[in-house]
């Protein structure tokens, strides 16, 4: 059975990809932010932004982009809303008051945590049937956390591994796990929050 964790090499000469830095997905999106166009969509903007934010989560971490959730919190703190993945967006918001979320448990808590039986966790389910890409696989395990900028809590990530089974989603995450995506997602929490409408 799962279970459920909280928190508060010499090659031959071949060319090597290196996947971006933490430092050079920081220069795009400050890039982003300092050269964003006056008369740009704030909304779509802000959902451009976090796209990028998801996909080096999925480079840093290793994961798929869509195994990477991004919730951010309205200014009011009253509700959560996906940014990422984008088709997640318009399927409505989880409001904070919601005592089967995943998530907003951890919104409530301020503290990251590893799951890893995701299917006996009382969740809500309706946006993992959602089809973001051809096969809609469903969450087996998953790492959630706070993301937090100057104090202040603005949303909540998700890296999950999905599949069949248990089995097929691989290793249980752990206390690492929830280290290495709390110190990613804090180093991208401030961006988010300038990208940020006053509406959303």
């Amino acid at each position: 059975m799962g279970r459920m964790l909280c928190f508060s090499s010499q090659v031959a000469r071949r060319p090597r990809v290196i996947a971006p830095s933490m430092n050079d997905i920081n220069d795009r999106l400050a890039s982003m932010l300092a050269n964003r166009e006056g008369g740009r969509d704030p909304k779509d903007f802000f959902l451009d932004l976090a796209d990028l934010v998801a996909r080096g989560a999925a480079e840093d971490l290793g994961r798929q982009v869509d195994e990477i959730g991004i919730l951010i919190a309205s200014p009011d703190g009253k509700h959560l809303r996906f940014i990422a993945p984008r088709k997640l967006c318009d399927l409505g918001t989880i409001p904070t008051t919601k005592r089967d979320s995943i998530a907003v448990s951890v919104f409530t808590k301020k503290v990251g945590e590893a799951n890893n039986n995701v299917p006996l966790a009382r969740h809500v389910a309706f946006f993992e049937s959602v089809k973001v890409t051809e096969k809609v696989l469903p969450i087996m395990k998953m790492v959630t956390v706070p993301i937090v900028a100057d104090g202040q809590i603005v949303g909540v990530a998700q890296v999950s591994k999905k599949g069949d089974s248990l089995r097929d989603a691989g290793p249980d995450f752990n206390a690492a796990d929830v280290r290495k995506v709390t110190e990613y997602f804090d180093s991208k929490a401030a961006f988010l929050l300038a990208a940020r409408p006053e509406r959303f």
